[in-house]
């Protein structure tokens, strides 16, 4: 009973059992009753055909019972007592299941209910007349035994022994096919569980990429499909953390190392706080600051604890004034900077603070990966949606690293390496920023060396 093929196939025994029980009850209490009926219909029919063959013979009944004797070859049962002027041969009758029949005056043409040939028998006694017509007229009627009180023939009841057998025998063959089903489709049913189990326990151990066969479309089916989602989803969850772990390491070890060299050479004396030392220490520590400070961010705004005021903005103005803020810096590093956002731009529903800090994060990464000569572009169009974006000409994105780019500590070229103090959660902020002011934030790139576009898409903001 701890098993669960166990209760599956003592589910299918029980079912059949229930079954098989109820029909053959019904059978056996109405096949009896049923026989019994099939003897009144024939008596009634054979005795209704005599009758009407007497008729149309003699014109009348009169002398019927004397030709009922003579044509029945029956065997007649002990006498009915109970009626005046009962006699020998004027007061038995052989028919089962024929409590007598009697003419149109109800007169008695055989022994009827006590009622000797030739009685009036009272119409209180008659129950359940079956008319016997010649040529669309009554001349009799015949009472059955609806009470059903007579004595089946020796055949008979061997005929309903007979089928009670066959019945208990097919009750028989039905359990044992109802076992041999249930030890079959639940072997069937739980080969999916078992294979489903067993990738749960490996699951588990810490064995995360489990895929299990989908072998149907029922619900183990959709269940299967589900864990294998989970699993994959769980494998990619735990590669993302070891990355992140990796390049958390990589990111945090060049800072520390130089600020605890600096520290050691210091307490062995070894060199002296010079002004430019100073500054390379608080350089160092403002990149550890900034790390800080991001994945605050990044936290604040998916525990929905990021403060977002909403305003209407205009695009092309935002884009002006982060175009003259960085337009000195692409100067400097030989990038032509292109604004290309047009004033009729509808205004979106935006932080403007947060929304500017987006697309100076964008810049920023744009600058970093766009040679000297390149060209950076700064637009905004309305084409049902508000969409912004930043493209360059710089270093490019492989197809397989777009869907990526957004996640933490990604980097799609992981020989470059990023600049001090950037360590893959300007865009993973990009994103969060712009999510929760609903929008939406994607990466286009023709591949390596082909540049990046950088598209924001917002709707426009309801009217006044």
């Amino acid at each position: 009973m701890h098993s669960l093929k166990g209760k599956l196939i003592l589910s299918y025994l029980a079912v059949a059992l229930i079954t098989v029980l109820v029909v053959s009850g019904l059978i056996r209490l109405t096949s009896g009753q049923s026989l019994m009926s099939l003897v009144v219909e024939e008596q009634t029919a054979s005795l209704s055909s005599l009758v009407q063959q007497y008729y149309t013979a003699n014109g009348s009944l009169d002398g019927f019972f004397e030709y009922y004797q003579q044509v029945d070859h029956k065997s007649p049962p002990p006498p009915q007592p109970g009626a005046s002027g009962d006699s020998p041969d004027n007061n038995k009758h052989n028919v089962r299941g024929i409590l007598g029949l009697v003419d149109g005056h109800n007169r008695a043409l055989i022994p009827t209910q006590g009622y000797a040939v030739g009685q009036v028998v009272p119409q209180e006694v008659i129950h359940s007349p079956v008319a016997v017509e010649v040529d669309g007229t009554t001349v009799a009627w015949i009472l059955p035994d609806t009470g059903l009180q007579f004595q089946l023939s020796p055949e008979e009841k061997m005929f309903l022994q007979r089928t009670t057998l066959a019945i208990g025998l097919a009750a028989l063959a039905g359990v044992l096919a109802a076992v041999a089903m249930g030890f079959f489709l639940a072997g069937g049913l739980l080969k999916p569980i078992r294979l489903l189990t067993r990738a749960s326990q490996a699951l588990a151990r810490g064995s995360l990429n489990q895929q299990v066969p989908v072998t149907s479309q029922d619900e183990l089916g959709v269940l299967t499909t589900t864990f294998n989602q989970m699993s994959a989803g769980l494998a990619q969850a735990d590669e993302q953390r070891k990355r992140m772990t990796a390049d958390i390491t990589h990111d945090l070890s060049t800072p520390l190392q130089i600020i605890s060299g600096y520290i050691e050479m210091l307490e062995d004396g070894e060199v002296t706080l010079t002004p430019q030392r100073i500054e390379i220490l608080k350089t160092e520590l403002g990149h550890l600051r900034r790390l800080v400070g991001d994945l605050g961010i990044l936290t604040q705004v998916e525990a929905g604890g990021l403060e977002i005021q909403l305003e209407p903005v205009r695009p092309a103005q935002l884009l002006e004034r982060v175009y003259h803020a960085f337009q000195p810096i692409a100067a400097r590093q030989g990038v032509e900077l292109v604004l290309e956002a047009a004033p009729d731009t509808p205004p979106i529903l935006v932080d403007h603070g947060r929304i500017e800090q987006v697309l100076k994060n964008l810049l920023e990464n744009a600058l970093r990966y766009t040679p000297r000569g390149g060209v950076i572009r700064l637009g905004a169009q309305a084409e049902g949606r508000v969409t912004l974006w930043v493209s360059d000409s710089g270093a490019g994105i492989d197809a397989e690293d777009l869907p990526y780019v957004f996640d933490r500590f990604y980097r799609a070229d992981k020989t470059r390496g990023a600049s001090p103090g950037k360590m893959g959660l300007g865009l993973a902020i990009c994103k969060a920023l712009v999510n929760a002011q609903g929008g939406e934030i994607a990466a286009q790139s023709a591949g390596k060396g082909q540049g990046t576009r950088m598209v924001i898409t917002f709707d426009a903001a309801p009217a006044a």
